[in-house]
């Protein structure tokens, strides 16, 4: 079985438990807002943050990005009571595309962000918080995965009080990940303490996807790393399970902001509304509220993956309305993944 409970130490001494359904934040793809005797406008993500930020206790992830731009209000009052702040290296907002859950396809343009800009936001984040920091990636796509490992380590050595999560790129522009070369490579990660690729680039199918992190969690477990992979972008009621099945810990994504979890699925915010308020319920309060559902949602799933490594991967019952579909799916990805029988 490939699916586990892992526990990361946090060089301020906390332990971390694994696996992690990580509430992300950021200004891509939402709309702005100014207020009076402000330049900069806010992110209509901020409102996300400032109302339903006090009352996660286990992890959020916020972008360098944003917070180079002074998009989110006020972001250092919700670092507190947190067990993990994950810091993006901001490459989700100066990337062309879009996430698969993003409405909005059109033409989009980032603002500038340089890999100095990210290196000062590492430097004013307080040292005595739980941070996770993140690698710029940006200027890695194209690089051998041997370059990737050497600027990673060099940036994460300026930041020994901090968690590191290393997320490889692309060797070839315009191409997934190259998981052979990884793989080759696979003994060096020892050197950090999280691995990070994004869902877009493991590969064209969610199939093949699957069959990566698969083979990306055996490599690391021949050479004794214990540490979790981390899938950027996959926060998803359906996927999430899936690629916790094959050996990832770590997701994190904005689509708990954007659509509302409902019966073990992603839908419109106005329809849930609907179907648990009443059409009479204003769209304001409905919005509002999804919010507060859909993060009780996540940490109701993380104790359901928790719950299935606890059963040796041999019960779905506790994905609701799911077990059937996800059983079959772990039978079928057992016909792949040897690892999984």
């Amino acid at each position: 079985m490939l699916a586990r409970r892992s526990i990361l130490q946090h060089p301020l001494g906390a332990t971390i438990d694994m696996p992690r359904l990580v509430p992300s934040f950021s200004s891509k793809g939402f709309p702005t807002f100014k207020v009076k005797k402000r330049k900069r406008p806010y992110s209509d993500s901020t409102r996300a943050l400032e109302l339903i930020g006090p009352y996660i206790n286990d992890s959020i992830l916020i972008s360098a990005y944003d917070l180079h731009h002074g998009y989110l209000r006020k972001p250092k009052c919700f670092y507190h009571g947190k067990e993990l702040i994950f810091i993006d290296s901001g490459g989700y907002e100066l990337s062309h595309d879009w996430d698969s859950t993003e409405p909005k396809q059109g033409p989009y343009k980032g603002l500038d962000f340089s890999e100095e800009d990210h290196r000062n936001i590492l430097r004013m984040l307080p040292e005595n918080l739980p941070f996770v920091i993140t690698n710029f990636d940006c200027t890695s796509i194209g690089k051998p995965i041997q370059d990737q490992i050497f600027a990673a380590q060099e940036l994460f050595n300026e930041f020994p009080k901090y968690l590191h999560n290393f997320l490889v790129k692309p060797t070839v522009k315009n191409k997934n990940l190259n998981i052979n070369e990884i793989i080759s490579h696979a003994a060096k990660l020892h050197a950090f303490d999280i691995l990070g690729v994004t869902e877009k680039e493991l590969g064209k199918n969610t199939i093949d996807r699957l069959v990566n992190i698969a083979r990306l969690r055996s490599a690391m477990d021949r050479e004794n790393i214990k540490n979790p992979i981390h899938i950027w972008g996959g926060l998803d009621p359906i996927t999430s399970p899936l690629y916790f099945f094959v050996g990832a810990e770590i997701f994190d994504g904005v689509s708990w902001l954007r659509y509302a979890y409902h019966e073990g699925m992603a839908v419109y915010r106005d329809s849930w509304g609907i179907l648990n308020l009443g059409i009479e319920t204003p769209l304001d309060h409905v919005r509002g509220l999804v919010l507060n559902h859909n993060v009780t949602y996540l940490q109701r799933l993380t104790t359901s993956l928790r719950q299935f490594v606890d059963g040796a991967g041999t019960n779905f019952d506790m994905f609701d309305g799911h077990a059937n579909i996800f059983q079959r799916a772990y039978g079928s990805l057992s016909t792949k993944i040897p690892e999984l029988k």
